[in-house]
């Protein structure tokens, strides 16, 4: 079925046909209905790839998440996808895992099917450079993971968004010192610019809690199984453990409970994200809850903007939430 058997079934041209399609505000409303009916009767749908070659635009965004199995990855791309949809744009995704070489693959692969815009999450690339590479189609920045963009003091003005973890991370740190946790220990994830941020902001918000304190630190590029971090958190017996992320600390909590250490009793566990998990485990996870799946939203929105005013929006921080479980109770 073409458009010029839609055309021929109305009583118009196939011109009309194109822009009634379109809501093009130039055809009446009356057309515009009756062109849809016959449309969907006939069972017609618009050659995409023509069209693109017409309007120069092919209404499809690129979306590049570290690993679609991790909860608040996922997260992201429902709201990415939910108000894509809402605008009329399909989503063509892939996963970087955190790999340079994979991830420009996936930026190569947005550019080949000339994505009119570009989400990157986690991205481990260097923002300019990508900016550069993927130019003039925009690009936004979702928690951007280069290590040198540690603090986020080097994010791009425009363009990026993220979660406040130093916020976060001190609100943390402070309800621990409250509970009457004084010894207080971090567990690195991959090397990373928000593991490092993390991990610093502990620190600092330590010592304003309890001077003269010093954050200890477990993990990091050296270990390989949570078993083993669980054993040294064992010997060293710190009153709490922050962990970078919930699934860290649910995989802690985990094989802290193999060694006949209680959580909170022995020791409290907290964890970063407030994936869904976090409050159905046992005991149930205190952490720091990102706004996800607003984030998604948020990247769809700078990159209409940046498409229709030519310009990229300023780059957002979002607030987070200390969510207080049991695992951090105070001792008895």
């Amino acid at each position: 079925m073409t458009i010029e058997d839609v055309a021929r079934a109305v009583g118009v041209s196939p011109s009309t046909v194109s822009r009634a399609l379109q809501d093009a505000p130039v055809i009446s409303a009356a057309t515009r209905r009756r062109v849809a009916r016959v449309a969907a009767r006939l069972g017609y749908v618009p050659n995409q790839a023509a069209r693109s070659l017409v309007t120069r635009t092919t209404r499809t965004f690129g979306l590049m998440i570290p690993d679609v199995t991790d909860p608040v990855h996922g997260q992201v791309v429902t709201g990415f996808e939910q108000a894509a949809a809402e605008a009329g744009y399909t989503v063509i995704m892939a996963n970087g895992f955190a790999d340079p070489q994979r991830e420009r693959r996936a930026i190569a692969l947005f550019l080949a099917h000339r994505a009119d815009g570009v989400a990157l999450m986690g991205s481990v690339l260097p923002q300019a450079r990508v900016r550069a590479t993927v130019r003039p189609a925009p690009v936004v920045f979702i928690n951007g993971e280069h290590v040198a963009l540690a603090g986020y003091a080097s994010d791009l003005a425009t363009g990026c968004i993220r979660s406040d973890d130093l916020s976060g991370i001190d609100a943390l740190v402070r309800h621990l010192v409250e509970g009457g946790r004084r010894r207080i220990g971090y567990a690195h994830g991959r090397p990373s610019a928000s593991d490092l941020t993390r991990r610093d902001a502990a620190a600092r918000a330590l010592r304003r809690a309890v001077p003269g304190s010093r954050l200890i630190e477990y993990g990091g590029e050296g270990w390989r199984s949570e078993s083993a971090l669980a054993g040294l958190i064992a010997r060293d017996r710190p009153d709490a453990v922050l962990c970078y992320d919930d699934k860290l600390a649910l995989r802690t909590i985990a094989a802290l409970r193999t060694l006949g250490v209680r959580v909170p009793g022995d020791i409290a566990v907290a964890g970063f994200d407030d994936i869904p998990f976090a409050a159905l485990s046992n005991p149930a996870l205190t952490t720091v809850a990102q706004r996800s799946e607003e984030m998604g939203r948020l990247a769809v929105g700078m990159l209409r903007s940046a498409l229709e005013r030519a310009q990229m929006p300023r780059s957002i921080t979002l607030p987070v939430q200390l969510v207080v479980r049991e695992s951090t109770a105070r001792r008895r």
